[in-house]
């Protein structure tokens, strides 16, 4: 099963969940950065195995799974790629 992972608000979360049509999930521990350095290091001098780092029960996390049909999903991304189409001529308007 496809998850996307990320740190961002919840509503973004449900968001993305809905218009992607996967589960979403944000892990407990939010400073990702601090935390994908400090296991690098770890695995890097053998103190974690990758299989303990990379399995999906290493870190309590929420799961936001999709609670909108695939059609309705495929219409907002419809709306969205026409809104960011009508975007490109903004530009123009700078000059």
């Amino acid at each position: 099963m496809v998850a996307l992972q990320c740190s961002d608000p919840a509503s973004s979360l449900s968001s993305k969940a809905n218009l992607l049509q996967v589960p979403v999930r944000r892990p407990h521990f939010q400073e990702t950065t601090v935390l994908g350095a400090a296991l690098a290091a770890g695995i890097g001098v053998g103190f974690w195995s990758e299989d303990l780092v990379f399995s999906t029960h290493a870190y309590n996390t929420t799961e936001f799974k999709p609670d909108m049909s695939v059609e309705e999903a495929e219409r907002r991304y419809g709306h969205w790629e026409k809104a960011v189409q009508r975007s490109f001529g903004l530009a123009d308007l700078a000059d």
